[in-house]
């Protein structure tokens, strides 16, 4: 069969069988075969099984195909090798829901052999085969007539007859009688073998057989064993009946008391439920797969320790939780992903505008994952195209080889660090990616976490104890692959009496630690390395140091007008209609007005407090419209922004409209984005002083001290006449509510001081950014694209910026490039012929 050809979705595929012929949909089946003639169910559990009937249902008549698997134990059928040669075609008579799974009732119709089927079809199983040749009849002579007289006298007589005995341990369903001629037709044969409690593999061999003698011969070989064995060995039957009969006796027993114990506990209003689903690890089949020995030993060990203490004490608290996130917790279950590319830049674009590289880089990211699927798909055989949000039990998880308790999973890749001001959409970029991979969404906040134990958890000693921030996370997320989303990173605590944060969680980020994540409440490792973890930072400096090895920064830069206005053209206006249940006609906003917004009502980096203001604007619109002042159609202008947002915040008539000595614009980064830092310099009489205010921090009073001493040294050169020793000199950085530091300001501390000594006034067009050294070398700084939005915004037209920093003008956007001059410079002495002479 050309597997190319073939549909591979279970729930479009429409196939003419008038034409097809020979392909159906299939089933491989785990000890069981359904004879010709012979209706059974069968329940079905596997996710590409339960395809195929819902396949076989739509497009094929009902009619599908079951073939045996030759290890029953396999959990996937990835070729043909790993199917027995021959099948039976059945028609689904009728379809069950039970709980998760499908029971369905099927009549086989004839014997098929498997020729291929599509082994890339990762949604269901479909396949080609060949119809088996005819059983041969053959006629009935002296050997054959004597078999029959046996076979016929066993069945009717010595078992089925009389003998109990046979019929409570072989028999699953009553044989209809047979005379001894007609015990030679293949439906008639078929019900006798179907009625015996048989091992498959003898029904089988029965199935397999070509001629009606090769079947006559093996079910008398199957009925004569089983004769034979009941003959010799009645003895030992009765033995083993009576060692039944008391084995049953004390189920019984143990049966009744435990359900008066059930009662009981229900009377004095203690949960039973609990109780109920640890029976259930233990028993149901699938449950069994999904946790390890070492976990369903631990489930034991602590439910028997749970009995001996009182219910009320602390104990016995810790003790219920500690089994209630043992039960939780995914051990083996991972939710079945899709990797497609296409699908991944559609909701990335969809959903975020502009953010060129950080795109970029998710699709490579992605790529990665998809290149190491088809290189190794053994490997990576959990990992489905597929839409379906099903979870597997992934039993490779926590599969250590005898000397290897170490061994490390497969994902070593590098942790994803957002970095950006708030508001530009650091968060969203996750939840997009996790929606493109159809992977669950978590979320962990770490700003202001100081406590190691967040992290790691509490030990269990303590009164109160619980699993740290990470086992939670994946305990909501229930499945072992979520995306887990570390916000704010930068913002933790330091090391202190409660232990260090930021060293708890090298352990979660490191990929060479994290598959043997050791959580101190749960004290049995976890593996998170099937776990994608997406970091979020505002400020660089910020993010602990040990962190920095561990992750890939991709940094997430401040928006320009330009994208701002069309990030609220395209999504914004959109999202506040509809939260306010408007449609378009209600709520008509152009650029221009979106614009004045910007402007004069939001000053940021992002795009969320932009959303606040036209939510504000929708909500009043909102008001209209109930009131009935508004009715079909309502236009944003900008009388009607001014009416409904109040004052402008921020206008023009702050900035300096005129050239004025002793100030100068100098440009800062913080963890909001670029901003503008007008720095201030007067003298008048005094003792040699200088007078540093508007809270400057360390770095930044270095600076204006190193600007003095390199003015002093220069004066003659910089044509100052001052007389030092008898003047003082106040520098002032205004608001000086804010603390400000950085390594950025010294050419503009230089440049203010210079104006001021000299009288000479400097450009309010200007600004500037750079630390200086003693000599006048001009030192490269960072966030050149944040300062030069910030430039933009207050009119700046020149900005000098050191000669190091060049390179980084290409991730300035162009309509920054297009308004504003960057001068690169290496010493200062280049700023001043180009202001002063």
């Amino acid at each position: 069969m050309d597997s190319k050809k073939t549909d591979k979705s279970s729930k479009n595929t429409k196939i003419d069988i008038s034409k097809l012929g020979k392909v159906y949909p299939f089933i491989p089946t785990r000890d069981a075969i359904v004879l010709e003639n012979i209706v059974d169910f069968l329940e079905i559990g596997r996710y590409k099984s339960k395809n195929s009937v819902d396949l076989s249902t739509k497009s094929f008549g009902s009619y599908i195909v079951l073939i045996p698997q030759k290890n029953s134990e396999q959990r996937d059928v990835v070729s043909t090798n790993d199917l027995q040669k021959y099948g039976i075609l059945t028609k689904i008579i009728r379809v069950e829901d039970i709980a998760q799974n499908k029971r369905i009732t099927v009549e086989g119709i004839k014997k098929v052999e498997i020729i291929d089927f599509d082994e890339e079809n990762n949604d269901c199983y479909i396949g080609s085969f060949e119809e088996s040749k005819p059983i041969t009849k053959f006629k009935i002579n002296e050997k054959t007539n004597e078999k029959l007289d046996k076979l016929h006298s066993t069945l009717y007589q010595d078992f089925v007859g009389s003998n109990d005995q046979f019929k409570k341990i072989f028999v699953k369903s009553p044989i209809p009688f047979f005379k001894k001629e007609d015990l030679v037709k293949l439906e008639n044969m078929n019900q006798v073998i179907s009625s015996f409690a048989i091992p498959i593999k003898f029904v089988y061999i029965y199935f397999n057989q070509k001629s009606m003698s090769g079947k006559l011969d093996i079910l008398w070989t199957i009925i004569d064993e089983l004769s034979e064995g009941l003959k010799t060995n009645k003895s030992i039957d009765n033995e083993i009946e009576n060692e039944l009969k008391k084995s049953l006796d004390k189920q019984n027993k143990e049966f009744l008391l435990r359900e008066r114990l059930k009662v009981t506990r229900n009377l004095l209003g203690e949960d039973t439920s609990e109780d109920e689903k640890i029976e259930k690890i233990f028993e149901d089949k699938e449950l069994k797969r999904m946790y390890p020995e070492e976990v369903k030993l631990a489930i034991k060990r602590e439910k028997s320790k749970l009995k001996s203490m009182m219910s009320s004490s602390p104990d016995a608290n810790i003790t219920r939780n500690y089994i209630d996130l043992l039960t939780q917790l995914p051990w083996r279950k991972t939710s079945i992903e899709e990797l497609d590319i296409q699908k991944v830049k559609k909701i990335l674009d969809e959903q975020h505008y502009g953010l060129k590289d950080v795109k970029e880089r998710i699709i490579e990211f992605v790529a990665v994952m998809i290149n190491n699927q088809r290189k190794h798909p053994d490997k990576y055989k959990k990992t489905r195209i597929s839409n379906s949000p099903n979870t597997e039990i992934n039993e490779n998880l926590f599969v250590k080889e005898e000397g290897d308790l170490n061994k490390t999973q497969e994902n070593a890749s590098p942790i994803i660090t957002l970095l950006g001001p708030p508001g530009v959409g650091k968060t969203s970029i996750a939840k997009s990616l996790a929606e493109a991979l159809g992977r669950k969404f978590i979320k962990i906040s770490l700003g202001g976490v100081n406590d190691e134990a967040e992290i790691r958890g509490h030990r269990k000693t303590y009164v109160g104890a619980m699993p740290g921030k990470i086992i939670n996370a994946i305990k909501r997320a229930g499945v072992s692959n979520p995306i887990i989303l570390l916000d704010e990173i930068d913002k933790m605590g330091v090391s202190g009496a409660k232990g260090d944060p930021s060293s708890a969680l090298l352990e979660v980020l490191d990929p060479e630690q994290n598959a043997n994540f050791q959580d101190h409440f749960l004290e049995i490792e976890y593996d998170l390395s099937k776990v994608l973890f997406i970091a979020t930072a505002n400020y660089f400096e910020d993010i602990p140091t040990p962190l920095l090895d561990r992750v890939e920064l991709i940094e997430l830069s401040s928006y320009t007008l330009f994208e701002k206005i069309n990030i609220a053209k395209k999504y914004l206006v959109n999202r506040v209609i509809k939260q306010n249940g408007l449609d378009k006609k209600q709520f008509k906003i152009s650029e221009k007005e979106i614009e004045f917004i910007v402007k004069h009502y939001t000053m940021e980096a992002g795009v969320r407090n932009l959303q606040r203001v036209l939510d504000k604007l929708a909500r009043k619109v909102a008001l209209g419209i109930v009131e009935g002042k508004i009715e079909k159609e309502f236009v944003i202008d900008i009388p009607t922004i001014k009416k409904f947002l109040g004052v402008e915040k921020f206008t023009d008539e702050d900035k300096d409209d005129k050239p004025r000595i002793g100030v100068v614009n100098g440009l800062a980064y913080t963890s909001y984005g670029g901003s503008t830092l007008p720095i201030e310099v007067t003298t008048f009489p005094g003792k040699g002083e200088i007078k540093i205010t508007g809270q400057l921090k360390d770095v930044m009073q270095e600076s204006a001290t190193v600007a003095l001493g390199y003015i002093r040294a220069n004066a003659k050169e910089f044509g100052i006449d001052f007389n030092f020793d008898e003047s003082t000199i106040q520098i002032h950085v205004p608001e000086g509510a804010v603390p400000k530091d950085g390594p950025s300001a010294g050419v503009t501390f230089t440049t203010a001081l210079i104006s001021a000594l000299s009288k000479k006034p400097v450009s309010h067009k200007v600004a500037m950014t750079g630390e200086i050294t003693l000599r006048g070398k001009v030192l490269p700084i960072g966030g050149l694209k944040e300062k030069s939005l910030a430039a933009l915004k207050l009119g700046i037209k020149t900005v000098f910026i050191p000669k190091d920093n060049e390179r980084n003008l290409e991730d300035v956007a162009d309509e920054v490039k297009k308004s504003i001059k960057f001068i690169p410079v290496k010493s200062y002495t280049e700023i001043y012929n180009n202001l002063f002479k």
